[in-house]
């Protein structure tokens, strides 16, 4: 029966890269310092740690505090945003973004999260730093993804928008 053996080398398989995975993930690299966020021809960018403190403190400051006014956001919603906690062992996050149906989120999302000098979009950035943090505690936040984001980052505030709108469409199917 080949099937019954190709299961325990397919277990070694996913266990080797899950250790991979977490072995690259403890190890430092080079991470986001700045985050860039687009509105149409407005550009802005803030430091990382400044959306840790309004992660932590629920306030904003310098920048960052014009650019959620720009954007008629308060900072408590923007504290929510970056705080929510995602559950994703590491290894459904590798079966997952290595999926067609992964490849896909990942587009659509490195659509609105990007490199900031490239202007390409960011979906292996954007799987490294999900890899990245779940390595840690099986869970992500879009405050770690930022800071696990391999370079300085572009923030697509009207992608944003329109994500949001696009899922609101999806509630109001029938099925």
């Amino acid at each position: 029966m080949p099937a019954s053996r190709g299961q325990p080398v397919r277990g070694a398989v996913w266990a080797f890269l899950t250790g991979i995975t977490l072995v690259s993930a403890s190890t430092p690299a080079i991470a986001a310092e700045r985050v860039t966020l687009l509105a149409g021809a407005w550009a802005r960018s803030v430091e990382i740690q400044d959306l840790r403190s309004l992660a932590t403190t629920g306030e904003a400051s310098g920048f960052l505090q014009d650019a959620l006014r720009y954007g008629r956001l308060q900072p408590k919603t923007v504290q929510t945003a970056l705080n929510l906690s995602i559950p994703l062992s590491p290894v459904l996050a590798d079966r997952l973004l290595y999926s067609p149906l992964g490849g896909l989120l990942l587009d659509r999302i490195g659509q609105i999260i990007s490199p900031r000098v490239s202007g390409q979009n960011g979906r292996q950035a954007l799987r490294g730093a999900i890899v990245q943090s779940v390595a840690r505690d099986s869970r992500f936040t879009l405050l770690e993804l930022l800071e696990n984001y391999p370079t300085d980052a572009r923030l697509d505030l009207l992608k944003i928008q329109q994500l949001q709108q696009d899922l609101a469409q999806l509630g109001r199917l029938p099925f």
